[in-house]
């Protein structure tokens, strides 16, 4: 009986030494890729883990001995010759080889280099030891490149990674140069209206898309996204842009609620900058705003460079801009009165200006639907106000600067240049950080006899006031 009442126990003890052995075993991953025999006699290889070194050492994970290549060749081969290492949370991620030899390891003809590294792609040449070794062939099981990119140009010269966003003026994704490993932001616009029906009107036509494509070739500002290739289809454009690891302005301030008054004065200064030289260039960006402004990392203070200008139009001094776009949140009164049929310049972007700076400071918007009246309405009227209690944090100064630059009336507004004059953005600090990170010198430019502006004058009590107020509950981002 005794005997009997100690088999459950027993039975117990098995299975959950069973359980535990089950457990303890490690999770393998699915293979990325092969390595096939060429001139070394293997059987394939499965890639499977994060990291494959190819050498004559022990420590490899296929070691190389003289039957797998005869002995003249082998001495050649260095303990650890190659790696190959991927990123397994990311299938999309690029494949790369490292290279650790002394007699040089080759990708299709191409020395790598000593201690430094290449991307694989599909059926790549892997020689080892010389470039007439070819001992291996690189099979990619689980990277597919999207349907969309079908420039050879670029599938050839570049590893297509993930999507990184997608909006009206087209797709973007990360790619990786295959030789340098210098990653890039590719952006992909179609030009078939058959295809895309539901893009805006204005986009249908080749030659502006074409028009974002041309600006971005001539610009050069290190607040200004540059543009480092391009290859145009009959239906497609791929402009292959600087790569901003920080994300974008909207997603910071998301992140944070909203930005302290000295790090969006930083980020406030940098966009100045940007636009001024835009301007000088005879180009409106017309869609400013905080999803297209890109930040360089993570660190609170850090490089901004304003993209996107697929809604962008040279302008000559004097002329006018006819064509509605833009962001309806961030778009000048004068837009929106007119429908887009009138005459308006780049104030718009002076405007748009405003608008970020209110959203940066405060995590909310100046204008909304929920504010009770209809957004444009309040737009057309610069109706805002200022009372969530975050604003008690930010200074008169700033306060006062938005209220200039959110006039009706855009010959109200200050010029860009008058912005960098402002006393609110004339902090030595936040000047020196800007130069720092920009690596230009920013000089700071003398006020001129004239016209007063609201931020320059800190006891200003004839700062504009909105005709109505929106409830006091903003709307957060």
């Amino acid at each position: 009986m005794a005997n009997s009442e100690a088999m459950p126990d027993t039975q117990t003890a098995t299975q959950m030494t069973q359980d535990t052995a089950l457990e303890s075993q490690p999770i393998e991953h699915p293979s990325y890729g092969q390595l096939l025999g060429k001139h070394v006699k293997t059987k394939s290889l499965e890639l499977r883990r994060s990291e494959f070194k190819v050498g004559r050492d022990e420590s490899c994970d296929l070691m190389l001995v003289e039957t797998n290549l005869p002995a003249s060749k082998l001495c050649r081969v260095s303990k650890v010759h190659f790696t190959i290492k991927k990123d397994l949370n990311d299938m999309t991620s690029p494949t790369y080889i490292h290279d650790h030899s002394r007699n040089g390891t080759y990708v299709n003809g191409k020395l790598i280099g000593a201690n430094k590294c290449m991307i694989l792609k599909h059926e790549d040449v892997i020689a080892i030891a010389g470039v007439n070794i070819r001992a291996f062939v690189y099979y990619d099981l689980r990277h597919s490149v999207s349907v969309e990119i079908k420039a050879k140009e670029l599938l050839d010269r570049y590893h297509i990674g993930r999507k990184l966003g997608s909006g009206a003026c087209g797709t973007v994704y990360l790619l990786h140069d295959t030789v340098s490993c210098q990653p890039y932001a590719m952006k992909h616009v179609a030009k078939d209206p058959l295809n895309e029906r539901s893009r805006p009107k204005f986009l249908h036509d080749p030659l502006r898309v074409m028009n974002e494509v041309n600006i971005m070739k001539n610009l050069d500002h290190p607040c200004v996204i540059k543009m480092h290739d391009i290859v145009d289809k009959p239906d497609s454009v791929y402009m292959v842009l600087e790569y901003m690891k920080g994300g974008d302005l909207l997603s910071r301030i998301i992140d944070n609620k909203y930005l302290p008054e000295k790090t969006a004065k930083l980020f406030f200064l940098q966009m100045c900058h940007a636009v001024k030289y835009l301007h000088e260039q005879g180009i409106t960006h017309r869609d400013l705003k905080p999803d297209n402004i890109l930040l360089e990392d993570e660190n609170e203070y850090t490089l901004l460079k304003v993209s996107d200008f697929g809604l962008s139009k040279f302008v000559r001094k004097n002329s006018v801009m006819r064509t509605i776009c833009g962001t309806p949140l961030y778009v000048a009164p004068e837009v929106l009165q007119t429908g887009g049929r009138g005459s308006y310049t780049r104030k718009v972007d002076i405007w748009s200006l405003g608008v970020v700076l209110f959203t940066m400071l405060s995590g909310t918007l100046p204008f909304s639907d929920d504010y009770g009246s209809p957004a444009v309405e309040q737009i057309k009227r610069a109706n805002f106000q200022m009372r969530h209690t975050v604003w008690k944090k930010v200074s008169p100064l700033a306060k006062k600067l938005i209220y200039e630059i959110l006039s009706v009336n855009p010959n109200s507004r200050p010029t860009i240049e008058q912005l960098l004059r402002s006393t609110w953005l004339r902090d030595p600090d936040v000047v020196r950080k800007a130069e720092r990170l920009m690596k230009i010198p920013l000089m700071v430019t003398e006020r001129t006899p004239g016209r007063s502006t609201a931020s320059d004058v800190e006891n200003n009590n004839t700062s504009p006031v909105s005709s109505f107020a929106p409830p006091s509950k903003r709307k957060r981002l």
